[in-house]
């Protein structure tokens, strides 16, 4: 009996009577953007019109990161306390074949998308390497589940196009938006604290803000993005928690960088 109960012991002691009720909390407290990104779940154009301006730029690039972390690491999954990340794509892809078959179709209207903002065949072709493989891996009993968990082949392609709208210079001059920070893992990470600042106002020998703080506050100001870059950790907004509406509302200063001129 006494080596029964010690064997209970690990599971009773961390067993918290209020756990769902704190993962409300947390989820409560989540922000529900970052900067100029928020939840996109209709793509400008419904998906068949290339960009014609950076506003729409911004809301397709949000709408295909949206559909990536879904696909590969969904956030409701996420607020599960699961020790490793899955999406959509790895419950469909439990159905022997046919979910394979129907998970490598969702994974294609991402590439669609990337088709959409302009990129080059060249970089599409990766893309759909990277659905072929996940697919072909997903038909392994078992062990392809797995590794098809780790391979994450949306969120590889949501990279390709990252470090295209990045680099490109042809990318360069269509678009001006803002993308996530490097090396984000969350969906919509919480805000660094502090400044939006990279250096506060007396960070310098000088006295004076950087040429860093000062472009971002013209962004700010003027609602334009010079050139497309990553968005830091301190640039996430604060938002407070606002009446609740059924489910979370939030209110945000104007800001005009969240919302990108024509």
């Amino acid at each position: 009996m006494a080596s029964f109960i010690s064997s209970l012991w690990p599971l009773l002691s961390s067993y918290r009577p209020n756990a769902a009720r704190d993962r409300q909390n947390q989820r409560d407290k989540a922000p529900l953007r970052f900067g100029a990104f928020e939840a996109t779940y209709i793509p400008p154009g419904l998906g068949f019109i290339r960009p014609r301006n950076d506003k729409e730029a911004q809301r397709l690039y949000n709408h295909i990161r949206t559909v990536a972390f879904w696909l590969d690491a969904a956030p409701v999954l996420a607020d599960l306390g699961l020790p490793f990340r899955a999406g959509l794509d790895d419950i469909i892809s439990l159905v022997p074949v046919y979910g394979d078959i129907i998970s490598g179709i969702l994974q294609l209207y991402q590439v669609w998308l990337c088709f959409i903002f302009g990129v080059p065949r060249s970089i599409l072709g990766y893309m759909f390497l990277n659905v072929i493989i996940d697919v072909v891996v997903g038909l392994v009993p078992l062990l392809g589940d797995y590794l098809d968990n780790l391979f994450k082949s949306n969120l590889r392609n949501l990279r390709l196009l990252e470090d295209w709208l990045l680099t490109s210079e042809s990318a360069k001059r269509k678009y001006h938006i803002l993308l996530m920070p490097e090396n984000t893992t969350d969906f919509i990470p919480k805000p660094k604290p502090g400044s939006r600042f990279s250096t506060s106002w007396f960070g310098t020998s000088s006295g004076r803000k950087s040429e860093e703080d000062e472009e971002r506050e013209r962004e700010r100001v003027s609602g334009h993005v010079r050139v497309t870059r990553r968005m830091k950790l301190n640039e996430g907004e604060q938002i407070p928690v606002g009446a609740s509406t059924g489910t979370r509302s939030r209110t945000r200063a104007a800001d005009p960088v969240f919302e990108p001129l024509d």
